[in-house]
């Protein structure tokens, strides 16, 4: 059994590099070099039965055990998940072949000039819609964005079952979560929210759609203070100031090259950790690129900074809340003035600060309601019911219309959005637990980076309630909803 759980995590450490590497190259507009089918089919250990069967039951000894060894279980659990979803990918390849080329697929048919330009990629319009002023405009590109996007629902539905067939189940704590996050900030996007959709984006209570909230978070009335040609020597300047190598020793790779099919904002992938981090950025105006790339960063470091002796599991897997954690811990810096005017050079008005407050409100309100409506489609299937509950609760989170051909784009089995709910809150403790030890500016304080390296050091190894029991506490959503207001004053 041992020899065979060996065997089984290098199969998975291979296959986890893989498909980094594929996520990597589509983020960056890079060809592929193999298509999943073949990536599975080189590791057909991680992706079998079999191979799901000991993961189970070695997670289920180590869990009986006593006394537990809480490493050994953690490790056991990311292995676990990671076979999970490496067996719904082997249970339906073309389903997943499809969604995951999808964006780059010429499919979108805008009105006009269609003969002269033909149909554009979905990854096209996300880099180009939020950014249009003309709200007639936005509208337009919008529905044919959703017209091009709903044929893929069969390809969506035949992916989510197979992940439920593979073992993929709802997390019981999803709904009081969501609802939580969501009665805690309802005044905040009723109010400002509303104020502010109305101000950036032109659209009255009541008639928002879903590219006025793209347009309000990307584009917001201040997006020029923040050029992109600046947004690199920001993250420079902070951190100068913290005194802390951003390239992790030239582990991490930054690749900001403009290419057709790059998609918005940046992504960390491990393609070789803790040797190589490959981090691609597209550089765009507003702050929303710029919190893109201080998340993708806080991520890299976290890939590139565990010993080259650490466990594969530390390496390639871990618990998706503490990943997304040390996005959110720096991408939410932007809700700090002071960082603002001394790193980015910006210097906004109360509304505009108030605008980049709100958008990490309506962040995770959308976060909240994608949680909720994952938990219909666990009940009911991936079909009208779960599409019709993620319409509903995208309109109680943003007062704005999603689309329906958009309704199940963004749903996932495996519990994505509940952990990126999990990351905010707990980016959120941290914060404030360094602000208590090392003052309000701890983001410049060089003796906090101890504390980022202490984290990042480990990788992938803590869990998520590890790292709130070491800040002395539960975890809680009051953390975040008490930055969410203090920022929104």
């Amino acid at each position: 059994m041992l020899r065979e759980l060996e065997e089984l995590r290098t199969d998975a450490a291979g296959l986890a590099a893989a498909l980094a590497r594929a996520r990597y190259l589509r983020a960056a507009g890079l060809p592929q070099a193999a298509s999943l089918r073949e990536l599975l089919k080189a590791h057909r250990l991680a992706c079998s039965g079999d191979g799901l069967s000991h993961a189970q039951e070695a997670l289920g000894e180590a869990r009986a055990e006593d006394p537990k060894r809480p490493a050994r279980i953690a490790r056991l659990a990311a292995l676990r998940d990671f076979v999970l979803r490496a067996r719904a990918l082997e249970l339906e390849p073309g389903a997943a072949q499809e969604l995951f080329d999808l964006p780059q697929r010429p499919l979108v048919r805008l009105p006009g000039d269609a003969g002269l330009h033909g149909a554009l990629p979905e990854v096209h319009v996300a880099r180009e819609l939020p950014f249009t002023r003309s709200r007639e405009q936005r509208a337009e590109m919008e529905a044919a964005l959703s017209t091009a996007l709903q044929p893929a629902d069969g390809a969506r539905s035949a992916a989510w079952e197979a992940a439920q067939e593979a073992g993929a189940r709802p997390r019981p704590e999803t709904a009081g979560l969501a609802e939580k996050i969501l009665a805690g900030t309802d005044a905040l996007a009723q109010d400002l929210g509303g104020w502010l959709l109305e101000r950036h984006a032109g659209a009255r209570k009541g008639s928002a759609e879903r590219h006025d909230v793209l347009h309000l978070l990307h584009a917001p009335r201040c997006a020029s203070a923040f050029p992109r040609g600046e947004l690199e020597r920001t993250v420079r300047r902070w951190g100068e100031m913290l005194r802390l190598d951003l390239s992790a020793g030239g582990a991490v790779k930054l690749d900001a090259d403009d290419r057709p099919l790059k998609w918005p904002g940046a992504r960390a992938e491990p393609l070789e950790p803790p040797f190589e981090v490959g981090l691609t950025f597209l550089p765009a105006e507003g702050p929303r690129a710029l919190a893109s790339l201080l998340a993708a960063v806080g991520v890299a470091q976290l890939r590139a900074a565990p010993p080259e002796d650490a466990p594969p599991e530390d390496l390639w897997l871990g618990d998706a809340a503490v990943f997304h954690a040390c996005g959110f811990a720096l991408a939410q810096l932007l809700l700090e003035p002071e960082f603002v005017r001394r790193c980015a050079k910006a210097e906004l008005s109360r509304d505009d600060q108030r605008a980049l407050a709100i958008a990490a409100v309506f962040d995770a309100r959308i976060d909240a309601a994608r949680a909720l409506a994952s938990l219909q489609a666990h009940e009911s299937g991936l079909g009208a019911k779960a599409a019709r509950a993620h319409r509903d609760a995208w309109a109680r989170a943003t007062s704005a219309d999603l689309p329906a051909g958009l309704a199940l784009c963004d749903l996932d089995p495996w519990n994505a959005a509940l952990a990126r709910v999990e990351g905010r809150m707990l980016a959120a403790r941290a914060s404030a637990f360094w602000r208590e030890r090392y003052d309000e500016d701890f983001w410049r304080n060089p003796r906090s980076a101890a504390s980022l390296q202490g984290l990042w050091g480990r990788g992938g190894r803590p869990t998520c309630a590890e790292l709130w029991a070491e800040m002395g506490t539960e975890p809680s959503p009051e953390p975040l909803l008490a930055l969410l207001a203090e920022s929104c004053r």
